[in-house]
């Protein structure tokens, strides 16, 4: 008994060390689907939570065999390649497995047909047989015939036919001429194949019913058809082609049959034509054809006479004829005739030349087309007269000479070689080459005076005789130079000082033969002139320099050439200024030293003896120099002050006179002393959340290198929060406290120092927003009695949480639980075992309570006690009233039975040993035992027993 109690004992403790054990339940459910006919997916309840794997069994008609596994928690399985059958499943443990589940029973469709292959066509009368093999894959019930009359496209279904393992199909609702495509798909209860391959056959056009065709030309733009009439009411079309090789052009479609058709067309004169006439479903006819008679061609039009010469006269006239296989142009001395026929032009031709004509004689002309069938009309008439024969143009001069007799004139003689000029033209040129008429002269004249020429200048002259005829030639080239003349004296003479050593003379060439001036000068306008330079021909200028200062000095010019010299100009006098001013010298040894925020001393050496004064200029970077001051002559030192804290100046002087100023001294800078910046204004601060206020000021300091930013809780106990940037008039100062009134000031600081505060500027947080629900709530059972709940944290101000429980989705919730803020999870204990609980959550603070959580639900789990194997048959049955529990054992239980209870940690709360009689029950007390959940042992000699003993 002892030994029975300790195995008990050891398998209480492994059972209640943190949870139940798992029973291994079976799974339950199981189903399945057959979504094709190889194919079954299973599915199933998982009941159990310690499993390893799941095996899948399938029953091979006699016995059932493992075909597959999956792993834990695992809901589905899928078996390829079979045809249904009855399955069931188990799940499997580390230490055994559970029962199977149901059996399950399914079959699958059966397997689609294949697309049939090889469908091909044969024509059979007015019909179309169709045979084709039978597709791989399952059998086919059934065959779906569908055809087109595009070339493969747009197919319609025409026929349903069974099975059969010769398959074939006759298709009779078929028309002549016309093209057919066929293709067949398999069908079954499994499914419906892919199209088989896509024959196409075009039936045979029926004989025609035009007999004996004839074409008869009756004109040269007309032809008639005759056939023997049939009768259709409509449906004919005749067609056309020129000669034997043209193509086919229909011409009248929609006819009914009248038995003749006349051709009026655009039909050409001396043409074949063919045609031929079809009927829908039909073949065409025989062909028939016939060629229009020749007619005359049109006359010609607009004929145009033009004379080219004394021997020829051009003519042109409009072709308006399209059957004409040439021309006949005739001619007659007068409009009247007669004519007589002098030439035949081809087809198309509309110009001719008549040429080798009698000069200064009328001729007239007519044209006419003509062909196989005769001339057309004639054109109209037109005439036109040669002139006279052309004079013949006069012979060349000769011995062309030119003479320079001064320097204006050149005489001209030559040779006159002509008999019939009428007069001679004169040219002459400057160059040689390009040549301008002068003078146009009578017959017989053979001299010539060139007058108005320049002085010293080649010219180049020729002759040439003229007449009705035309020019004769040229005659030779003759040239000469005029004599050269003294040059013109200059104009307009000026003379101008430009500084006090130098005068500059202006003057006009007035010759163009010069070839220098001379430049002459007197110390008055009477004085005697002496020639200081010599210049170049065509110069207008000249710089007089190395003159005295304060004297005035008197010129004249005249030109020069080979042959002497020029008049004098005028005389014209300027008087020098006085000598300037030396400028002085430059100071040196410049001193910058500052000697305040605003105020920098300079000091000098004046080196200069004739100085009016000094400039004093600043810079703010060493290169660009601004004057600030004039001081008087012998100054040395200077204050410059109104200047900026801690600025860098830069410093130059110079010494200046009426002669300029001197060159400037050596840059000397310094720097003035900084001060504390000025103190920021108008701060403002304003709340923009519950943790959140924002500062604002104004920088009134143009030196400061920060801020510093002070909070109080109570406006008097500052601390600094925050240093920022030079320049920065903003601060946000978060992770406040909502509903909290916080007071700030802020002061400029630099290297001197810190400014004065700014004034004191408060706002109060504000309240925090209503949370936002939290989120993902879930509940899972860890045991019989708990439940565990996660959830996500809010991101909101969150004081805590209000979980709340319910028997039902729709039934009334009850807070079991407030859960301070920043704890996510919760365990509900205390439950009853097996039963569903929901749960909804929400967040709070001081403004509210947030909306509820998503739902979240679990269902406690049936406590378990794994303990030896108990007796199949129930050998007790236990009652519990109030303190104390009646026990009625079965027949087969006798003798003294150790009855132990136990609590849910395994540890033993009361012992007791009864004596079990047949047919009587045993109490036993419990009045020891507070309210909870127990279990009650008895070790019989029917094994040992367990019950669940619940104490109210």
């Amino acid at each position: 008994m002892k030994n029975s109690q300790c195995v008990f004992a050891v398998w209480l403790l492994v059972l209640f060390s943190g949870r139940l054990l798992a029973q291994f339940t079976a799974p339950t459910n199981l189903a399945g689907t057959a979504p094709a006919y190889n194919r079954v997916v299973l599915t199933w309840r998982d009941n159990s939570t310690g499993e390893t794997k799941f095996e899948i069994e399938r029953n091979n008609f006699t016995t059932f065999a493992k075909i597959g596994e999956v792993g834990a928690n695992v809901t589905t399985y899928t078996d390829n390649s079979v045809g249904g059958g009855t399955y069931r499943v188990r799940a499997v443990f580390a230490t055994g497995a559970s029962a199977y589940s149901n059996e399950f029973t399914i079959s699958t469709p059966p397997e689609p047909p294949g697309a049939p292959t090889g469908l091909a066509l044969t024509l059979q009368g007015s019909s179309i047989r169709l045979v084709w093999n039978n597709g791989s894959g399952g059998t086919a019930t059934d065959y779906q015939i569908e055809r087109s009359n595009n070339a493969g496209n747009g197919f319609v279904l025409i026929q349903t036919v069974a099975y059969s393992r010769t398959p074939a199909y006759t298709d009779n609702g078929i028309a002549s001429g016309t093209q057919y495509c066929y293709r067949v798909r398999a069908r079954n209860t499994g499914g419906t194949s892919g199209y088989s391959n896509v024959p196409c056959l075009t039936t045979p056009l029926a004989p025609t019913n035009v007999v004996n065709l004839q074409a008869q030309a009756l004109s040269g733009t007309s032809i008639k058809l005759t056939w023997n009439r049939y009768g259709k009411e409509s449906g004919i079309a005749i067609e056309r082609r020129q000669g034997q090789n043209g193509n086919w052009a229909r011409i009248a479609t929609t006819l009914a049959d009248g038995g003749e058709y006349t051709d009026n067309s655009g039909l050409s004169p001396g043409t074949e034509y063919c045609y031929r006439i079809y009927e829908d479903g039909h073949d065409y006819s025989s062909v028939a054809c016939a060629t229009t008679p020749q007619v005359a061609p049109t006359a010609p039009a607009r004929l145009v006479a033009t004379v080219i010469s004394s021997t020829q006269i051009d003519l042109q006239w409009a072709d308006l004829a399209n059957n004409e296989t040439g021309f006949e142009v005739e001619r007659a001395s007068v409009p009247g005739g007669p004519f007589t026929k002098i030439a035949d032009l081809g087809i198309n031709t509309q110009t001719y030349s008549d040429r080798n004509l009698t000069p200064n004689t009328q001729y007239c002309y007519r044209v006419q087309a003509k062909n196989s069938s005769g001339g057309s009309g004639f054109s109209n008439t037109v005439c036109a007269t040669t002139p006279a024969p052309p004079v013949p143009p006069p012979a060349a001069p000769a011995n062309l000479v030119a003479t320079a007799v001064s320097s204006s004139q050149i005489n001209l003689n030559w040779t006159d070689n002509a008999t019939n000029e009428t007069g001679f033209e004169l040219e002459r040129s400057t160059d040689g080459t390009n040549f301008t008429k002068i003078a146009d002269l009578r017959p017989d004249i053979t001299t010539y005076q060139n007058t108005g020429l320049n002085p010293a200048t080649r010219y180049y002259y020729r002759v040439r005789a003229i007449n009705q005829g035309g020019q004769s030639a040229y005659s030779n080239v003759a040239d000469a130079t005029t004599a050269d003349v003294v040059p013109n004296a200059p104009a307009r003479l000026t003379a101008q000082a430009t500084s006090f050593s130098a005068i500059v003379l202006n003057w006009a060439d007035l010759s163009n033969n010069e070839t220098g001036f001379q430049i002459e000068r007197a110390l008055s306008s009477t004085g005697t002139f002496t020639k200081i330079a010599d210049v170049g021909a065509n110069a207008t200028t000249y710089t007089d320099a190395g003159l005295n200062g304060s004297t005035p000095y008197c010129y004249r010019i005249r030109a020069m050439n080979a042959v002497g010299a020029g008049a004098y100009s005028d005389v014209v006098c300027a008087t020098t200024p006085a000598a300037p001013v030396p400028p002085p010298s430059a100071p040196t040894a410049l001193v910058a030293t500052a000697v305040s925020s605003a105020t920098i001393n300079l000091s000098w050496t004046d080196n200069a003896a004739n100085e009016t004064g000094y400039e004093i200029e600043r810079s703010a970077d060493g290169t660009n120099f601004t004057k600030i001051a004039d001081v008087p002559a012998n100054t040395t030192t200077y204050q410059s002050v109104g200047l900026n804290p801690a600025t860098r100046y830069y410093y130059r002087v110079r010494a200046v006179n009426q002669g300029g100023g001197s060159a400037y001294s050596n840059v000397a800078d310094a720097t003035t002393a900084d001060v504390p910046p000025a103190a920021p204004a108008r701060l403002v601060a304003t709340a923009v959340s519950s943790t959140q206020i924002n500062l604002q000021w104004a920088d009134l300091s143009g030196n400061e290198t920060g801020f510093q930013v002070e909070r109080s809780a109570d406006g008097t106990n500052f601390t600094k929060i925050a240093d920022v940037g030079a320049n920065v008039t903003t601060y946000q100062n978060t992770g406040l406290t909502f509903l909290t009134k916080y007071y700030y000031r802020v002061r400029a600081v630099n290297a001197i120092g810190q400014s004065a505060y700014s004034n004191v500027a408060d706002a109060t947080t504000l309240p925090p927003p209503v949370p936002v629900a939290p989120q993902n709530l879930t509940a899972v059972a860890t045991d019989f009695d708990r439940i565990r709940l996660n959830w996500s944290a809010s991101t909101d101000i969150v004081s805590g949480y209000v979980l709340e429980r319910a028997l039902s989705p729709a039934g009334t919730f009850t807070v079991v639980a407030e859960v301070a803020f920043g704890t996510n999870s919760y365990l509900d204990t205390g439950l009853q075992e097996q039963t569903v609980y929901y749960y909804r959550l929400r967040a709070k603070n001081v403004a509210g309570a947030s909306p509820y959580s998503n739902l979240a639900s679990a269902k406690t789990e049936e406590m378990v006690v794994a303990v030896r194997k108990e007796p199949v048959a129930p050998m007790w049955q236990v009652t519990q009233l109030g303190d104390e529990a009646l026990i009625q054992f079965a027949p087969e239980v006798t003798g003294l039975v150790p009855i132990t209870i136990y609590d849910l940690q395994g540890r033993p709360r009361q012992t007791q040993t009864v004596r079990v009689m047949p047919g009587r029950q045993v109490s036993v007390s419990t009045i020891s035992l507070n309210g909870a959940l127990f279990i009650m042992t008895a070790d019989t000699n029917k094994g040992l027993l367990r019950h669940k003993l619940m104490k109210p």
